[in-house]
């Protein structure tokens, strides 16, 4: 019995103690295999974990770019918040111009054929958090004399309704171009002709016009709007100035009858310089104003209406505006004054005149609209943009005006010398004809007809005038 327990004994400790030496001498491979097995699922863990946190994330940016709408409507792009208080855009302007002269009389200036980018602009607009309004704008073209300068650069509050205003008043600080009468309310990407009336053109020079520094108050309903605005030098303005201009700008426009199909327009505007640019460097203090246009054209930079610098202490610019819609056919006409204070003793103060009417029937059908920010019409939207496969040909129409602006002040009689106290600027008529073509918002195409002609006297009386014709088109994209 002894003798067999001594042999389970043995058995059982030959049976552990080979198991331990088995476990001390464990293959290192296998040791190896296992140190990867841990590692593995540690890597899935892991890889499992960025897998649902990426998938997080893509459901955020997926929900993000759903809330921000992104748009482009007749080619401008637009980002907006998600909730619709903040907004950015990028503006365009390209107006690529050309024009050829036909002299009708001895020329006495050399009017250049030729080609000009007109405007060029390229900007961003945007809103902040509902109420703050701001623009940035270059611009690139011109009447091919200048370089690229600033157009437009502003802020502008527009949360603040006093007097019960439906509309907020905006408060506006910066340089930008405020609408001085009627045909300055249109865009002039909307606008008859290639350029404006002439005399409507001078009047946006005296203290207003594109980069014009300021700070202004404007207000509207749905058939009113009135500014009224102090403002400075032209921020790129290419005359040294020792001490620059003040100036300044109110108008009122109504809407007193309107209705789908129609709308009169009613409007008064003025303008002024009450201290004129000190244009000489020290002593003595030299300031003058100076009234000059070209004739609603830029291919050629010449302006051959000029009172060349009246010496002033100040400037009083007055006028009246009538515009109308029915239907397809639009009518628009102003009245302008331009009344100097001369400075020079014993002298008498001097005034001059323009005024321009102007029509359009559109041949497609499209009407006009009032567009109450800015107290002008709209130009033509087409109801059928240019598709030739579905007989769609865009809107056209055909324009008409007549401008003049008269710059003379009691200019004598031809042949004699002028008067002392006499100006003689020249007085400018132009009878323009016109065809526009729209395919759709973004691309318009004109074609102008125009008969010049241009009476004016020199110092000595004789005639400096002349009558020419110019056929001039243009090729226009706005976003």
């Amino acid at each position: 019995m002894k003798l067999k327990l001594a042999a389970i004994c043995g058995v059982s400790w030959l049976v552990l103690g080979g198991a331990a030496f088995a476990q001390e001498q464990e293959d290192p491979r296998d040791a190896l295999i296992r140190q990867l097995a841990e590692r593995l699922d540690v890597l899935e863990r892991q890889l499992a974990d960025q897998k649902e946190a990426s998938s997080a994330d893509a459901a955020d940016i997926r929900t993000l770019v759903g809330a921000v709408p992104v748009t482009i409507a007749n080619g401008r792009p637009q980002v907006a918040s998600a909730d619709g208080e903040s907004r950015f855009a990028v503006r365009g302007l390209i107006q690529f111009d050309g024009a050829a002269y036909n002299e009708l009389t001895d020329a006495t200036t050399d009017l250049s054929n030729g080609l000009n980018f007109r405007r060029a602009r390229l900007g961003v607009e945007g809103t902040l958090n509902k109420v703050w309004n701001y623009n940035l704008t270059g611009e690139f073209g011109g009447s091919g004399t200048e370089s690229a300068v600033l157009n437009q650069a502003w802020v502008e509050y527009a949360g603040w309704k006093p007097f019960g205003l439906v509309n907020p008043l905006r408060v506006r600080l910066g340089a930008w171009a405020t609408p001085v009468n009627l045909e300055d309310g249109s865009n002039n990407t909307e606008s008859l002709f290639l350029e404006r009336p002439a005399a409507a053109e001078l009047t946006r020079s005296i203290a207003a016009g594109d980069g014009r520094a300021g700070a202004g108050l404007f207000a509207n309903g749905d058939t009113w709007y009135t500014h009224a605005v102090l403002t400075g030098n032209v921020v790129a303005g290419a005359k040294a100035e020792f001490d620059e201009q003040a100036g300044w700008l109110a108008r009122a426009a109504w809407i007193p009858s309107r209705s789908p199909d129609h709308a009169i327009h009613l409007g008064v505007n003025a303008s002024g310089v009450f201290e004129p640019a000190d244009t000489a460097a020290g002593s003595p203090t030299i300031k003058v104003l100076r009234l000059r246009e070209r004739p609603e054209l830029r291919v050629d930079a010449t302006r051959l209406v000029d009172t060349g610098d009246i010496a002033s202490d100040g400037l009083l610019q007055t006028g009246v505006e009538f515009g109308a819609f029915y239907k397809n056919l639009y009518v628009a006409a102003e009245a302008f004054k331009f009344d100097i204070d001369r400075s020079a003793a014993g002298v008498p103060n001097a005034s001059f005149s323009g005024w321009y009417a102007q029509g359009s029937w559109t041949i497609t059908g499209e009407k006009r609209a009032w567009v109450n920010t800015t107290g002008g019409f709209q130009g033509v939207r087409p109801t059928k943009t240019f598709n030739p496969s579905a007989d769609g040909w865009g809107a056209w129409e055909i324009a008409a005006r007549h401008s003049v602006l008269d710059l003379n002040h009691n200019e004598g009689v031809a042949g004699a010398v002028r008067p002392a106290t006499a100006v003689r600027g020249g007085e400018q008529h132009i009878t323009t004809l016109g065809l526009n073509w729209y395919p759709n918002r973004t691309v318009r195409f004109l074609l102008d007809y125009q008969l010049v002609e241009i009476d004016r006297l020199n110092n000595a009386g004789l005639q400096i005038g002349e009558d020419f014709q110019v056929l001039s088109a243009r090729a226009q994209v706005a976003f």
